[in-house]
């Protein structure tokens, strides 16, 4: 994998809360194929949120968007084709996380079994809808059978390569994941909603905030999730742990491809 950077598709805030983020990771594979892991709101939510979501969602999330915050949006203002995006790796099935995925025709999405099982039996609980999928083109539910790998006890390499590879999170949903992609310089391992702030995971302050409880599937799994992230931490290949929606680790991110990743610029005869 040439290259890992990170997207946020706008702001939210309820309740006079600090802004937070959304975050959305963007990976350049080695051929040019784009991968995303979650993928925001979608363009014609960030155009006019009240109308896809409703006004009453919008009011309780703090959701403040504009159309250009679509990652679909930002990318073809990084001069990066959305038709490059081949693959989107799903943390889970919120609509926060998978409302964008009709801006990308092109892209499979890929989740786990257990999170895709429940959204179907169930689509109107959990905090799913079941017309955030409808739209996607090809969908494919990935089982996490293989060995423990960055702290987590089960896990699922996309390619065999290990530049993709999903991590078993469960907690805050039934089959929530952590998603670790590796370039040759750096390792992120991106953990969706498994913490919402990443002090929540750590000995001297313990969470899980009072926001992460309310929303949790299965505080108990939350819990025993916490343990594989100061695992992750602990792997020698030190990988970076981000959060989606914590916007102090956002701001230490890389927010753009590196210049190895741009796509290239013709030469105009001088």
């Amino acid at each position: 994998m040439r290259d890992v950077f990170f997207l946020t598709c706008g702001r939210m805030g309820a309740g006079g809360a600090p802004s937070v983020t959304n975050t959305i990771a963007v990976a350049t594979r080695d051929g040019g194929d784009l991968v995303l892991v979650d993928v925001g709101w979608g363009r014609a939510t960030c155009r006019d949120p009240a109308r896809t979501i409703g006004w009453l969602r919008t009011r309780s999330l703090g959701l403040r968007v504009r159309e250009e915050d679509s990652i679909r949006s930002q990318l073809e203002a990084l001069g990066l084709d959305p038709a490059r995006v081949k693959i989107i790796v799903a943390t889970h099935l919120h609509l926060d996380h998978v409302g964008g995925v009709e801006d990308f025709p092109n892209a499979e999405v890929f989740i786990s079994e257990r999170e895709l099982d429940l959204y179907r039996r169930e689509p109107k609980r959990y905090g799913y809808r079941a017309k955030d999928l409808a739209r996607a083109g090809r969908i494919r539910s990935v089982v996490l059978d293989a060995g423990p790998t960055y702290g987590f006890p089960a896990s699922a390499d996309l390619a065999g390569d290990g530049e993709v590879v999903l991590l078993d999170a469960r907690g805050h949903t039934v089959g929530s994941v952590a998603v670790a992609l590796r370039t040759p310089s750096r390792t992120y391992v991106h953990v969706g909603d498994a913490v919402y702030e990443q002090w929540e995971y750590g000995l001297a302050r313990k969470g899980p905030s009072l926001l992460a409880r309310v929303g949790a599937w299965n505080l108990g799994e939350l819990r025993r999730t916490y343990g594989f992230l100061r695992a992750c931490e602990a792997d020698p290949r030190r990988p970076q742990i981000v959060p989606s929606h914590d916007a102090k680790v956002f701001d230490r991110l890389p927010h753009a491809p590196s210049a190895s990743a741009r796509p290239a610029q013709a030469v105009l005869p001088g």
